[in-house]
């Protein structure tokens, strides 16, 4: 195993017996231990220890929620969080371009675990979210392009905010209260870059759900927060993006330009700066049905950040290998989740196709966009140049959606997606119940 900080540090912490520490250091866990111990049992009743104590109580209360596609029930915050992971997961949810935040899984989860706590309509489940998503996307506009460049994924960032103000606004939180969520979501908002290809990504959007959620009801019953969450001199802004001036952008137009319209569903199920070649991949299969002998992709430099993985081992990874993303375009025309499954990312000829594609960085290709030459297998070079990829209309998402929940939902699969696309026609309840097998 290559030596690096966190293998070295795992092993130090798998090989670490306590017998052979110098007294010094036992002594020292010892004082640690002890010290940390009684004053948990001290401070049992503080003010904050008891108002956190109740609002946990109902965190855990009887308001179980139904997983939509299972109909095992979890607690409040558990269900905001695996309904957050399972939103995400495929990568084939929703990107909010400017700030490449994608809001829905981590925002609709907090809310749907909120609406089942308080007994809301379909209607106040539709408001929670425009509500959410719109602060979501606001906050992320104050991070660009500053806490991207820094390593952060702004899904973690942002969406902690914009999923507390969902849960909030359905738990009736008054603006003071409110605050507090949102002080309390940021104080937990994280999320790595570097976890891109793992089965950590899909768990940011699913602690922004969970945390959202459990700040609103944490503030709900009284903890509070911080004044100025986001925009103080050692708030989520400063200490993320480096800088408080993004305030004015996420301001900008409130309540006048909803940033929730440039929210866009993704048409392919990976890394959205790769849309835009996976168009050209398919327009170039279909012009040369035999594989190319060369492929030279020349992307914004994001996209090797995020998706230069060249030799996946595995569904999760090959989501974010930008020369899969163009094989798969390629040779099936589309992207959906079955062209990232792994016995499509180790097919001979898939792997084969990726291994003849070159990215080249270029700072002038906007970050959404790509040129690309072609070599064909007879010689043929076909060139083609997109700013952007092409956007997935209100149709193709209601067939994406059909075609997701079918297999799992079955014949009920066609009331659910009505449902779930109009939720204020019936009940948070009802909506759920649609969304189990067999119920």
């Amino acid at each position: 195993m290559t030596s690096t900080l966190s293998t070295d540090l795992c092993t130090f912490a798998h090989d670490l017996r306590f017998a052979d520490l110098p007294a010094s250091a036992r002594e020292a866990t010892a004082t640690t231990t002890g010290n940390a111990l009684c004053l948990m049992a001290g401070a049992a009743r503080h003010p904050a220890v008891e108002t956190a104590v109740t609002a946990l109580g109902a965190l855990s209360g009887p308001d179980a929620v139904p997983l939509l596609g299972r109909g095992y029930r979890l607690a409040g915050t558990w269900a905001a969080l695996a309904h957050g992971i399972a939103g995400h997961v495929e990568d084939f949810d929703d990107t909010h371009p400017p700030t490449i935040v994608h809001p829905g899984a981590p925002v609709v989860a907090a809310a749907l675990s909120s609406a089942v706590r308080t007994g809301a309509s379909g209607a106040d489940l539709l408001a929670a979210v425009a509500a959410g998503v719109e602060v979501a996307l606001r906050v992320g506009l104050a991070l660009v392009p500053d806490a991207l460049d820094r390593g952060w994924h702004l899904t973690g960032i942002a969406a902690p905010v914009g999923a507390a103000v969902a849960a909030g606004r359905l738990l009736g939180l008054d603006p003071d209260r409110q605050r507090a969520a949102i002080g309390l979501a940021a104080t937990q908002s994280a999320g790595l870059i570097e976890a891109l290809g793992t089965m950590a990504k899909p768990l940011q959007p699913g602690k922004a759900a969970a945390a959202g959620f459990e700040a609103a009801v944490l503030a709900e019953h009284g903890l509070d927060g911080p004044a100025a969450p986001v925009e103080g001199r050692r708030g989520l802004l400063a200490l993320h993006a480096g800088r408080v001036d993004g305030a004015a952008a996420a301001l900008d137009g409130l309540g006048e330009r909803w940033e929730l319209e440039r929210n866009e569903i993704k048409p392919y199920a990976c890394g959205v700066v790769s849309h835009a070649l996976i168009d050209v991949a398919a327009e170039a299969g279909r012009r040369f049905p035999e594989p190319p002998s060369a492929v030279r992709l020349t992307v914004n430099p994001f996209v090797l950040v995020a998706m230069g993985r060249t030799a996946p081992a595995n569904s999760l990874a090959a989501k974010f290998s930008a020369t899969h993303c163009f094989a798969v375009g390629y040779r099936y025309g589309h992207a959906d989740p079955a062209q990232f499954a792994d016995d499509v990312v180790t097919a001979p000829e898939v792997v084969a196709l990726r291994d003849r594609c070159e990215l080249v960085a270029d700072e002038s290709v906007p970050r959404y966009g790509v040129r690309a030459e072609v070599t064909a297998a007879d010689g043929e070079v076909w060139r083609a140049e997109r700013d952007r990829p092409a956007v997935l209309d209100a149709a193709g998402v209601r067939r994406k959606a059909l075609a997701l929940t079918e297999p799992v939902l079955g014949e009920r699969a066609a009331a659910f997606v009505d449902l779930a696309f109009d939720p204020a026609a019936g009940s948070v309840a009802g909506l759920l119940a649609a969304g189990v097998p067999g119920a």
